[in-house]
């Protein structure tokens, strides 16, 4: 398979690409007692690469990551890790860019502050060991090695996630298309990020990076929109109360449901009922304006 666009996007960013490598680690290993917590983070951009598993703390979500897994933490964001196991092992890279650079960068689907489970990481250790090595060396073009060895190892980085989303997100394609379809067809239920990434044994933040990537949307937004379209078609073929579509569509109040009614469809909930109200005349005569899909 060719990625084309890929390549484009390699020559585009790594023509101008200026970074500077701040420090590197390679297969550093520590006790059991060993955690990271920075809380407003590093004053520049961190690579980690687990060579053991590890938990990783996202605000109020602990999340154990396999060994194998790769996370790019943005400048300034929170950083909390720590051994899960009796040894913790990892490889990083700390470096700065700007931040043309860094927005250029997540045009490689690399993903900031995502934990992502990589499919192998011998080649990417052992890029990570020559820059090492590069980095505390007395050569004479060591800066200039840096920067090409920098460069592969995002390339190769890129090429894993790409893989493993156009074949190995397999797995996970039919959970969560059937959750997809669950969202929209019982849109009154109750679901956070948090129970929903639960159920399919995956972080939050990875939970959301697959969803977005394979349906284009969040699955906040298909939330809300079920619970909308829901309400529409209630609006339209019934004459419950407003109060009452709210807590059908999944409401605990309809304060909520009509700012976000009127967000997705510049109406009101009454305004919308008043222009789209089908009486049963016109569903006998085939005679409706069509306010929603019913097929």
């Amino acid at each position: 398979m060719c990625y084309n666009v890929a390549q484009l996007t390699y020559s585009a960013f790594f023509e101008v690409m200026i970074v500077q490598i701040n420090n590197v680690g390679y297969n550093f290993i520590h006790s059991s007692n060993f955690e990271v917590n920075r809380p407003h983070g590093s004053e520049d951009y961190v690579i980690i690469i687990l060579r053991t598993k590890a938990e990783f703390i996202f605000g109020e979500e602990k999340v154990l990551a396999s060994a194998g897994s790769f996370i790019l933490y943005n400048k300034g964001r929170s950083q909390h890790f720590k051994a899960s196991e009796e040894t913790f092992a990892n490889d990083w890279i700390h470096f700065d860019m700007s931040v043309e650079e860094a927005r250029e960068l997540r045009e490689l689907q690399i993903p900031f502050d995502v934990l992502v489970p990589l499919d192998g990481i011998k080649d990417i250790s052992q890029i990570i060991k020559t820059m090492y090595q590069e980095k505390y060396s007395v050569n004479y073009y060591r800066e200039q090695s840096l920067l090409l060895y920098f460069k592969l190892l995002f390339i190769k980085i890129s090429e894993k996630i790409i893989h493993a989303e156009h074949f190995n997100i397999s797995p996970y394609y039919e959970k969560l298309s059937a959750l997809r379809t669950e969202i929209y067809n019982h849109p009154e239920k109750t679901r956070s990020v948090k129970n929903l990434s639960k159920e399919l044994v995956l972080s939050e933040s990875y939970f959301q990076h697959l969803y977005k990537r394979l349906f284009g949307v969040s699955v906040v937004s298909d939330i809300i929109t079920a619970r909308v379209e829901h309400g529409k078609y209630l609006l339209s073929g019934s004459d419950i109360s407003v109060r009452e579509v709210s807590q059908e569509c999944g409401y605990k109040n309809d304060v909520q449901f009509m700012r976000q009614f009127k967000t997705l469809t510049g109406m009101t909930p009454s305004e919308y009922r008043k222009q789209f109200r089908v009486s049963s005349d016109e569903i006998a005569r085939g005679s409706t304006k069509q306010p929603f899909n019913l097929v």
